[in-house]
């Protein structure tokens, strides 16, 4: 309203009060979803793939004719997906519309050390079936390619869905939560420090045992659920037992974490289905500007070299530049 009465030179000339506008802007949401607005979700979902030929949607009703799960995902998203196949991360974190659904969002990372996204789902619930439905329909847009290895926040329902849906697909879970939940659990302060060795550590896995073994005794936690239930997952934390799978700069899901962050900004709880839809492709979206941007810098720009053996510049245009704060370095395109 300040903005309008800016451009008005004063409240007075702007012609209707503050309620008068939110009323405007409530009639043209409601008239955005007059026939429902399950059937303006999926409207918008068949605009989106008239508009985009590699578009992929797939949406599921209840035994009632209630809207169960969407699943929905770009062209350039399966391009992507394609060219990163590698690994892919995911939590379910995201609850941020009117109707508390689960969001899940598949990403990855690209040649320049980004995030990507590669797909989402918006679910009824956080089931073990649900999941599998989830990952069964991922599965079925990338023509039945499987990801070589997958990093989740350690939900039980996923890692049993996971087991089912990609069985060849190494499971790695977070760090970062992996330690949250140690702090959470266990509340000795000197703790964690032991425990980070044990999953960074280049150990074999006897030194491994004998070092567990060592920060039970030292911390009096012979006994403890939580740290029986972790040993039992050891081999999707411990570097000792993952150092020959391939994770490039993956090792936890703050990918996942810094897209729920962009999603607030531009989401809220108070968003019908339409809406979501709306202001999750605006969140896309500047991912996706994101990599053009670093595109044209690696296009157009040139490292400076340390010498000038043609070797190094040789190199410089066979490899995709990596910008960051304290240098600039190379990688295969």
């Amino acid at each position: 309203m300040g903005y309008i009465a800016f451009q008005k030179s004063g409240y007075r000339h702007a012609g209707f009060t503050r309620k008068d506008l939110y009323n405007h802007i409530d009639r043209y949401h409601r008239s955005k979803v007059k026939n429902g607005d399950t059937n303006a979700a999926i409207n918008y979902l068949i605009g989106k793939s008239n508009n985009d030929l590699l578009f992929f949607g797939k949406y599921t009703f209840t035994s009632d004719e209630r809207l169960e799960h969407i699943f929905r995902e770009d062209g350039q998203s399966i391009i992507d997906y394609h060219c990163f196949i590698d690994i892919v991360a995911f939590n379910s974190t995201y609850k941020k519309n009117k109707y508390n659904k689960p969001l899940v969002i598949f990403s990855g990372c690209n040649h320049h050390g980004q995030t990507v996204i590669f797909g989402s789902g918006l679910l009824s619930d956080e089931t073990t079936e649900t999941y599998k439905w989830l990952l069964e329909t991922f599965a079925e847009t990338m023509g039945g390619k499987s990801p070589k290895a997958v990093i989740t926040d350690g939900d039980l329902t996923m890692q049993d869905a996971i087991k089912n849906v990609l069985p060849d697909a190494t499971h790695r879970l977070c760090e970062w939560h992996l330690q949250r939940n140690a702090c959470e659990n266990i509340k000795n302060p000197n703790f964690l420090h032991y425990f980070k060795g044990l999953i960074y550590d280049n150990n074999d896995h006897r030194d491994f045992d004998r070092r567990w073994t060592a920060i039970l005794d030292k911390h009096n936690l012979v006994g403890s659920t939580w740290m029986e239930k972790t040993y039992e997952t050891r081999a999707m934390w411990s570097h000792c037992f993952l150092r020959d799978k391939f994770f490039g700069y993956i090792r936890t899901t703050s990918q996942c974490e810094g897209i729920n962050s962009l999603i607030k900004f531009y989401v809220n709880h108070k968003n019908t289905l339409i809406d979501f839809m709306h202001n999750l492709d605006r969140a896309l979206k500047e991912y996706k500007n994101n990599k053009l941007i670093v595109d044209f810098k690696s296009q157009c720009s040139e490292p400076v070299m340390i010498t000038s053996l043609e070797v190094y510049e040789r190199s410089a245009s066979c490899y995709t530049l990596i910008h960051n704060q304290n240098s600039t370095g190379m990688i295969v395109n």
